[in-house]
């Protein structure tokens, strides 16, 4: 059972769902930039061992590419995880995993400028409304704060956050199959390392916070750097050696949903209304845009063929 790609992938959207609420919950007793660096340095701990000799072994290579390396450290290792500390210190983590599943939508916007990808013009009704699904989160659902250009410091960060993951998704793409995975995994924690341990000193000096070590920070932190790291990583990237990123891409909505539950059993957090409304429209975008990408897919298979 634990073998098949589609439990793989329940634990780990399951995992990283979690890690909206965890880091809600602590983020009040950690600063997000020192929450970061402990995650990952908690996380590099448990990986250097396993993957160390294949990090090592493919040093020239990633020295080589050390640019693309670079571009998925900030981006994706330290970008990501620290902005979306730092957002839900504002935001509800509902909102939060909410706004996340229009990642696929910005992947696409990213692709057509980084790759040079075309982009189907029947795709833009779709990815307009997963935009207005958005839209409709941030501003509660009411249309004033929208022209009032009122809203959530949170959920602004939340936007830049889930950015730096589509730039994140588009590297990645266009590194499959040149660099291995698990090496650039480890490459990635310890260049994000590099900017963020001296960052979260810097936010130490400045903020000056009150660290108590009590349990649930601990059981917080340890959450996050390892199932939420590793785990949740490895379950993800084993499913995508069966199954392919394209199938896999869809179960990245569980992670609001995971998170939606988590925050109303543990944080008491309740759903609203737009909250629903919002997410049917992000998740009909997000569907109705990867039926054309796959249906012209098709087209140009036939074509090829047909050639």
């Amino acid at each position: 059972m634990w073998k098949s790609p589609y439990v793989l992938l329940l634990v780990a959207t399951c995992l990283w769902g979690g890690n909206f609420v965890v880091g809600k919950a602590i983020v009040a007793d950690i600063p997000p930039l020192m929450l970061a660096a402990t995650r990952w340095m908690l996380a590099l701990l448990l990986v250097l061992p396993i993957w160390g000799k294949e990090l090592r072994a493919n040093r020239p290579l990633l020295l080589k590419h050390w640019r693309m390396v670079l571009f998925l450290s900030l981006t994706g290792v330290a970008g990501f995880n620290t902005l979306t500390y730092i957002a839900v210190q504002y935001t509800d983590s509902i909102n939060a995993s909410l706004m996340n599943a229009a990642t696929p939508i910005i992947v696409v916007l990213l692709s057509t400028l980084m790759l040079r990808e075309k982009t189907a013009w029947n795709a833009i009704p779709a990815i307009l409304i997963s935009m207005v699904g958005v839209l409709w989160i941030i501003s509660h659902g009411t249309w004033s704060a929208i022209s009032g250009l009122s809203f959530n410091s949170g959920d602004l960060w939340m936007i830049v956050a889930i950015t730096c993951w589509a730039a994140y998704s588009v590297g990645m793409k266009k590194v499959a199959g040149v660099l291995p995975v698990n090496a650039l995994f480890v490459a990635k924690i310890i260049v994000a390392l590099m900017v963020l341990v001296p960052s979260s000193i810097v936010e130490w000096i400045v903020r000056q916070p009150q660290l108590h070590l009590t349990a649930p920070l601990t059981a917080g932190v340890i959450y996050v750097g390892i199932f939420a790291s590793v785990v949740a990583f490895s379950s993800w990237n084993s499913a995508i050696m069966v199954l392919g990123p394209a199938r896999c891409s869809g179960f990245l909505n569980f992670i609001p949903l995971f998170s939606a539950i988590f925050a109303t059993l543990f944080r008491g957090e309740v759903i609203h209304y737009y909250h629903l409304i919002g997410a049917c429209l992000i998740v009909t975008g997000v569907f109705w845009m990867n039926r054309v990408l796959q249906n012209g897919t098709k087209t140009n298979s036939t074509r090829a063929t047909a050639a």
